[in-house]
């Protein structure tokens, strides 16, 4: 094996979501396209954007912008900024001429298409994703390469580009050449996208020309699955933060329950379980919203695994082969983004449980917080109707007490003004021969007097009602 190849290519497709108030050049795609090109050339995108509803985003006809590295003039490269439904692309290829015979150089020569390490893009909350493919053609004195040494060259090739050592995540044929992929599509923030393609012969790369379209946005489909597949772990963390922490939440809160006693002298154990209720429904929200956006992750997943089995099938009928020639790429569709859509089928299972869990404790606390509320309201209901029947019969027995002292007075009143004509004789005298009969003085009076003071009762009472 020689450290020697010809024509190497570096292809970088990238992607990330539209947003309202990014378009143009303050959009982070396209400002970090300058800034690449800023260290090859002094060609730049944005002065050239068009956004239009067109696919390609420059002003008709031109499809792409083309541009020669200033400091290694026999290195070309175009680059193109592209939209597909509700993201943004670019298209970036640099490299040697593949028709010159005499294009070839060292391993080592590759470590121009990454001045600076500035690849792969920096990530941001809305960048989907990449994928880096690096072509290079085998020389005659490589040919035979198989197995192992193949591995080695990409692996040397995949260092002097990327300026680490790794080993590839899986190896496999594409068109009749060796192709090795690195990165970890659970991790892809971590563990960029990276193809080294070995062509062995001009079958791969001209296959790869007719479709290479196609070959793009199949790209844009597996990085929006593995996209949603990433932010759905940052949820799972958060749904498996809220759900472990139900049980002793839950425990607590049946303590609280058994040891309540109803008091309606103190109510505080009460405004303790209202304080619980209203946690416990904002948890709820946080909780049923959090599931939301996982099933949306899933939905996403879903449609846009569609998409790529979708787009293998028109690669497949663009080249006119069959699916088996795509084996490699179709092991995404058929096995990781599978994988990823079970992992959080199951995810969904588990904490959709705590839905119930957080609901029959709201309705366990909020019908404690009833029973009892209703049982002091009645305890303190009942103490009310006994002071009041209490505060009656006080009031009774004082207006007995004084309406008795009353008529004692009254009977000592009368008494004393009449007790002076106790005196007078009590039978006639002889000289008086009245017809009707003697009653004496004392009675008339003690008689009159009664008369006088029941008529004045009756009389009172009757204008008292009347003001009331």
């Amino acid at each position: 094996m020689t450290d020697r190849i010809f024509a190497p290519n570096l292809y970088l497709c990238a992607y990330h979501l539209r947003e309202d108030d990014t378009e143009g050049d303050t959009h982070p795609l396209w400002s970090n396209c300058d800034r690449l090109l800023s260290h090859l050339t002094d060609t730049r995108l944005t002065p050239h954007l068009h956004i239009t509803q067109n696919r390609i985003l420059l002003t008709p006809p031109k499809k792409q912008i083309s541009f020669t590295f200033t400091d290694s003039p026999d290195i070309e490269g175009f680059i193109q900024p592209v939209q597909i439904q509700d993201s943004y692309g670019v298209f970036l290829n640099i490299g040697y001429d593949d028709t010159d015979t005499t294009n070839i150089v060292e391993i080592l020569a590759v470590e121009q298409f990454n001045p600076h390490q500035i690849l792969p893009f920096p990530q941001t909350p809305y960048f989907l994703g990449q994928t880096l493919l690096l072509t290079l053609h085998l020389t005659p004195e490589n040919q035979d390469l198989q197995g192992s040494e193949l591995t080695e060259l990409a692996n040397q090739s995949y260092q002097a580009l990327f300026h680490q050592k790794t080993s590839p995540s899986r190896l496999g044929e594409l068109f009749g050449s060796p192709i090795f992929e690195y990165g970890n599509p659970r991790e892809p923030d971590k563990s960029p996208h990276i193809l080294v393609w070995l062509f062995r012969d001009e079958i791969a790369d001209t296959t790869l020309g007719k479709c290479f379209q196609l070959t793009f946005d199949l790209f844009l489909y597996r990085h929006k699955v593995t996209k949603a597949f990433q932010d759905s772990r940052e949820i799972y963390q958060q749904l498996k933060q809220y759900y472990l922490s139900l049980d002793p939440t839950l425990d607590a809160i049946q303590s609280q329950i058994d040891a309540a006693t109803p008091d309606p002298e103190n109510n505080a154990y009460l405004q303790h379980f209202k304080t619980q209720l209203k946690q416990l429904a904002a948890d709820s929200l946080i909780y049923d919203r959090l599931l939301r956006k996982i099933k949306d992750l899933l939905n996403t997943i879903n449609i846009n695994l569609n998409n790529y089995n979708e787009t293998i099938e028109r690669i497949c009928a663009t080249l006119g082969t069959d699916k088996e020639e795509l084996s490699f790429w179709r092991h995404f569709g058929e096995q990781t983004a599978p994988q990823f859509r079970g992992q959080i089928a199951a995810d969904l299972s588990y904490f959709e449980q705590g839905t119930g869990l957080i609901s029959q404790a709201i309705a366990s606390i909020r019908a404690i917080v009833e029973i009892d509320q209703a049982q002091c309201d009645r305890q303190r209901q009942q103490a009310e109707a006994d002071y009041y029947r209490k505060q009656q019969k006080a009031n009774g027995d004082l207006q007995n007490h004084i309406q008795a002292v009353g008529v004692g007075i009254a009977a000592g009143a009368i008494v004393a003004s009449t007790s002076g004509l106790i005196t007078e004789p009590w039978e006639r005298p002889d000289s008086d021969r009245f017809w009707l009969p003697y009653i004496h003085p004392f009675i008339i009076a003690l008689l009159g007097s009664i008369l006088c003071s029941w008529g004045a009762w009756w009389v009172a009472e009757k204008l008292i009602k009347r003001v009331k």
